[in-house]
């Protein structure tokens, strides 16, 4: 258990297990392949020193480590196609990476390599006549967005690490984020993408248009990858307009699940909010401890926003009022000003950031289920938090289902980290249970692929796993892209 379970590794020997130690290919030691790799690109896009390997060997999880041979740092699609084309003829490991804030060791260099930063590449060009902005990988999604506002468009996919999420890392992770609710994940936005294969192909997949039928969807079969099949380059996303005004609630329960109840209603009667967010009470606590935000004590909060045309708004918020209110609220907070919906909006947007500053280790799971057992999710939380005895901090996207149960603990407590893996795959269970799944948005990585494997086998579909490896050895098959993650 301890082995297949990667996460809990560094708990149990009271350190960070490095996954990786260099195994030269072209029977170079390392600084000689940093010299090949100088050779190739120039030296101002090699990075080699320790400092900067020791850099790029873990993500946002901080839970798995590596260590990559070297780091690329390219500018162009040419650039990643002279990389993949020799580690492809060297066969050595390539894990693209954007800004590193996979919560699920997605781009760990576990088998050392060649790590691909995109974060150099981040060229963005609006195209109001249709209705698209073209980016390179290592634009992030707030650039992209702040981008597309300047002509009254905006990108709606906004992962709450949007500042440093790139396009890149968020359409190989099939990212989602608070607009979810109203606008789904990455995959509903993109149109096509430029992709380099192992061996230094370059080709584009879909169509600039909004509307195209061809070959096989093989542009979506790289978004949701995490970078094991190739490396995504540069993408054409739909844009939307901006509305013309937002109205954002904030309603404060004394029931949890009289919370979860009232987001299901929300969609039961039609109502399509832009957001519709839930936070339990130590999120709540969490967040008005770090920000200072004067939020009442509650034992559940639901945020959420209505938008759309000005003259509706008023209707819209005043039903959502209503209906909190009709579910249980104890108080619900109206805001149309900017100032104080920014106010609101940082209550669920800081939730992670809040409780990370005050453990020293945070689990955080992402199950999705059913909105009409939303409920039943949140009362079943409860459960496993009170038979481990645990700190487990809820919140989540709770208008498409998806929730984030945060288990807090202290590594060098071995009672605790045993009470943590059980619960994290019990958590799992729960999602399978009540007709959900393992992972909604932050993908499988290393620390889901034995979650992965027991939705297959819940779901009486593990051959899928053989198929996923066929089609990997279709675009990869010397297996350099990214190794290990999905179990690959």
């Amino acid at each position: 258990m301890w082995r297949r379970f990667s996460a809990f590794i560094l708990f149990r020997k009271g350190k960070i297990h490095c996954f990786s130690a260099f195994k030269p290919g072209l029977n170079l030691d390392q600084h000689e392949l940093a010299s090949k790799l100088v050779e190739l690109l120039g030296e101002d896009k090699v990075l080699a020193q320790e400092e900067d390997l020791y850099v790029y060997g873990f993500d946002a999880t901080q839970t798995f480590r590596g260590k990559p041979w070297a780091v690329i740092r390219p500018t162009c699609t040419e650039d990643v196609v002279k990389v993949l084309a020799f580690a492809d003829q060297h066969v050595i490991p390539v894990v693209p990476r954007g800004g590193g804030s996979s919560l699920t060791g997605a781009v760990v260099p576990i088998r050392g390599g060649i790590v691909l930063d995109m974060t150099a590449m981040r060229s963005i060009r609006v195209d109001v006549e249709n209705g698209v902005v073209e980016a390179e990988a290592g634009a992030t999604i707030d650039q992209i967005d702040k981008e597309c506002r300047k002509y009254g468009f905006f990108f709606p996919p906004d992962p709450a690490s949007s500042e440093v999420a790139t396009l890149g890392g968020a359409l190989a992770g099939n990212s989602g984020g608070m607009r979810g609710a109203r606008y789904g994940t990455m995959r509903n936005w993109v149109l096509a993408i430029e992709v380099v294969l192992p061996g230094g192909k370059a080709l584009w997949l879909g169509s600039p248009t909004y509307k195209w039928r061809g070959t096989y969807d093989l542009m979506g079969l790289f978004v949701g990858s995490e970078g094991t099949l190739g490396v995504i380059t540069r993408a054409v996303l739909k844009i939307a307009p901006l509305p013309e005004r937002i109205a954002r609630i904030l309603a404060l329960f004394n029931d949890v699940e009289a919370a979860a109840k009232a987001i299901y209603e929300v969609r039961r009667r039609g109502l399509n909010p832009l957001i519709l967010e839930f936070l339990d009470r130590d999120s709540i606590l969490m967040v008005d401890e770090t920000y200072k935000l004067g939020l009442p004590k509650a034992e559940a909060a639901v945020l959420v926003d209505v938008d759309g045309p000005s003259e509706a708004i008023d209707r819209l918020a005043r039903q959502v009022v209503e209906l909190m209110k009709e579910a249980g609220a104890f108080k619900v907070d109206l805001a149309t000003d900017q100032e104080a919906m920014d106010k609101l909006y940082t209550a669920r947007r800081e939730a992670y950031s809040s409780v990370t500053r005050k453990y020293p280790v945070v689990i955080i799971e992402d199950i999705v289920v059913p909105l009409s057992k939303l409920a039943d999710a949140v009362r079943m939380l409860e459960e496993v938090k009170k038979k481990y005895g645990l700190t487990i901090i809820t919140f989540g996207h709770a208008g498409d289902g998806n929730l984030h149960p945060n288990i807090c603990i202290d590594p060098s407590n071995k009672e605790e980290v045993d009470k943590a893996e059980k619960a994290f795959y019990e958590i799992a269970k729960i999602a399978l249970k009540l007709g959900g799944a393992v992972s909604a948005e932050h993908g499988i990585g290393l620390q889901k692929v034995e979650l992965l494997k027991m939705e297959l086998e819940h779901r009486k579909s593990l051959e899928a796993m053989e198929y996923m490896k066929a089609i990997k050895r279709i675009f990869d098959p010397k297996g350099i892209m990214n190794p290990g993650k999905f179990g690959l």
